[in-house]
C-alpha cells in the first residue's frame, strides 16, 4: 500500500449526514462542518509523514497520526503488529487503516475476543470505524444482526468473535484488522482458518494491535521475517488521555513490571505470579520406551459444550530421578471420546496407570474408564484433591527448576498449548481452570511421588522409593 491520501465530503454531504449522527458523533461532525468552512481539513495522516508527532501543527490543527501509527513503510510484510501499551492509541490506528483498506479491497474481517468487544471496540467505540469515518465525512452501515460493515464504495468488513475460529474457515478477505489477538482462546485454530481465506486482492495483509502476553504464537508471529513489531507506549498518547488516568493508572504502574507490558507494551517471557518461569522448560528428546514409568494423567470436565472446560489429558514418564512429559491431548469431548482418547494413549505409549482425579460426582471418572476399557486391563488411580491448585503444584515446580522435568521437543509433539498455560497462569487470578497443568500435576506426583516413604510397584522395572523431600528416586534392592 502507498502512503495514504484521504478524501473528505463536501460540507453539504457532511450536512446530510449529520441527522444519522447522535451523541459525540453529531458533535465531531458539527466541529469537522465547521473545520472545513475554515478551509481545514482533518486529515489522519499529515504531509510530515511518518516523522509527525500528531501533535497540532500548521495545516492540521487537531490530534492526528504519529509517526507509530503510520503502516510500515514498503509492501515486502504481511503483518503489522502494533504492540502498545494502554490507551496508546492502537485502536484508532487499526480503525484509520482499515477504512484506508476498504478503498482497496472488497472484502475485509474484523476479529475480536467476543462479540461484545466487536461492537464496543472496534465499531461503536469512541476510536472505533463509525468514529473515524465519521470524522472523514463517510457514513457506513453497521448491521449487528448480519455481522457486517458495509463502506460508501462497497466494500464489507465481516465480523468475527474468536470464540468460534471455525466461522472463519470458507469466507475470503483481502485484509483482516485483529484486536488483542494475544487474548484469544484459540488463536492458532482461528489463525489457520483465516490464513486459508486470506486470498482476495494483490496484496493480502494483516494487521494486529493488542497487549502483548508471552503465548507461543505471539512470540512466533513478532519473530517471522515478514512481520512488523511497531511497540508504543501509553506516554505517546498521553495529551490525548483523561488527566485522572495519567495521574491514577499511569502514576500507580509506573516502574513495576506489569506497567512495562501495559504501558510499554513490552512482551515479557515471563507472567507475574506464574507458578513457572520461561528459563523452568528443558527440552530434550528421550526413547519413551526406555523410560521404568510411563502414566497418563486426566482431569475430566463436566460437560462436552463450547463454553464447557477442557479435558486435561497428559503423557508423562520416569526414568531413574528424571521425568518427561511426552504427550497433551488435552480436548473438549464427551466422556466417551475422552476415556477413547486416553486408552488409545494407553496402547500407544504402554502406559502402566491412569491417574484421575475424582470430581463431578464421586466414581463418575473411574466408572467411564472401566465401562469402556475392552481387553486392556488397565490400573486407575484415583486421586483426591484435597489442597489447592497452588498447594498440588509446588512440588511438580520445584521438580522443574531443579531440571528434573524435561519436555519432549515440539518436532515430535506439541506442547506448546501446556507450555504457554504454564508460563501464563496465576493462582487465584479467576482464571479458567488450567486443564493442562492439572493432569500434568497429578501424573507427575504419581510419578515423582509425594513426599512420603513408600514403595511404589512398576513394571518397568522392579520397584522404586522415595528419598528425601524432593523426590529423588533409587532402586531398591
Amino acid at each position: 500500500m502507498s502512503d495514504p491520501d484521504d478524501q473528505f465530503l463536501t460540507p453539504e454531504e457532511v450536512l446530510r449526514m449529520q441527522d444519522s449522527l447522535t451523541g459525540e458523533h453529531r458533535e465531531e461532525a458539527a466541529r469537522q462542518i465547521e473545520a472545513i468552512l475554515r478551509g481545514e481539513r482533518r486529515a489522519w495522516y499529515c504531509k510530515r509523514g511518518r516523522k509527525c508527532d500528531g501533535k497540532p501543527h500548521e495545516g492540521y490543527m487537531y490530534s492526528h497520526a504519529r509517526g507509530d501509527q503510520w503502516p510500515p513503510p514498503g509492501e515486502d510484510w504481511f503483518a503489522w503488529f502494533l504492540s502498545g501499551g494502554r490507551g496508546s492509541g492502537k485502536t484508532r490506528t487499526g480503525a484509520e487503516y482499515t477504512r484506508r483498506m476498504a478503498d482497496r479491497v472488497s472484502r475485509i474481517a474484523l476479529i475480536a475476543p467476543t462479540g461484545a468487544d466487536i461492537r464496543d471496540t472496534m465499531i461503536e467505540g469512541v476510536s472505533g470505524l463509525q468514529y473515524v469515518c465519521a470524522l472523514a465525512g463517510e457514513k457506513i452501515k453497521w448491521e449487528p444482526s448480519k455481522r457486517r460493515v458495509t463502506f460508501p464504495n462497497g466494500c464489507i468488513a465481516t465480523t468475527f468473535s474468536a470464540e468460534e475460529p471455525a466461522r472463519l474457515r470458507g469466507p475470503q478477505h483481502g485484509f483482516a484488522w485483529l484486536d488483542e489477538p494475544a487474548h484469544y482462546p484459540d488463536i492458532e485454530e482461528l489463525w489457520s482458518n483465516l490464513l486459508f481465506g486470506l486470498r482476495l486482492g494483490t496484496r493480502p495483509h494483516v494487521t494486529l494491535t493488542s497487549t502483548p502476553l508471552p503465548t507461543p504464537w505471539v512470540r512466533n508471529i513478532q519473530e517471522r521475517e515478514d512481520t512488523r513489531v511497531v511497540r508504543v507506549s501509553t506516554y505517546a498518547n498521553i495529551d490525548n488521555l483523561a488527566a485522572t488516568f495519567r495521574d491514577q493508572v499511569v502514576a500507580e504502574f509506573e516502574g513495576t513490571r506489569k506497567g512495562r507490558q501495559e504501558l510499554y507494551g513490552e512482551l515479557l517471557l515471563d507472567v507475574e505470579g506464574a507458578l513457572w518461569q520461561e528459563d523452568f522448560l528443558h527440552r530434550e528428546p528421550v526413547d519413551w520406551r526406555e523410560l521404568d514409568r510411563i502414566v497418563i494423567g486426566v482431569d475430566p470436565a463436566g460437560a462436552a459444550n463450547k463454553r464447557s472446560d477442557e479435558t486435561g489429558i497428559v503423557v508423562a514418564g520416569r526414568k531413574r530421578d528424571t521425568a518427561w512429559v511426552l504427550h497433551d491431548s488435552t480436548g473438549k469431548y464427551t466422556p466417551r471420546q475422552w476415556s477413547d482418547e486416553v486408552y488409545r494413549l494407553y496402547s500407544l505409549y504402554e502406559a502402566d496407570a491412569i491417574v484421575v482425579e475424582k470430581n463431578f460426582g464421586g466414581d463418575m471418572v473411574k466408572d467411564v474408564l472401566l465401562k469402556d476399557q475392552g481387553d486392556l486391563n488397565p490400573r486407575i488411580i484415583v486421586k483426591h484433591a484435597q489442597r489447592s491448585k497452588a498447594i498440588s503444584a509446588a512440588p511438580v515446580v520445584r521438580l522443574y527448576e531443579q531440571g528434573r522435568v524435561l519436555h519432549y521437543p515440539p518436532m515430535q509433539n506439541d506442547l506448546s498449548k501446556l507450555e504457554m498455560e504454564m508460563l501464563s497462569w496465576v493462582p487465584s487470578s479467576g482464571a479458567p481452570s488450567p486443564n493442562r497443568i492439572d493432569a500434568m500435576v497429578w501424573a507427575m506426583t504419581e510419578l515423582m511421588g509425594n513426599g512420603g516413604v513408600a514403595r511404589i510397584a512398576t513394571p518397568r522395572g522392579g520397584n522404586i522409593r522415595p528419598t528425601g523431600p524432593l523426590f529423588g528416586f533409587r532402586r531398591s534392592a
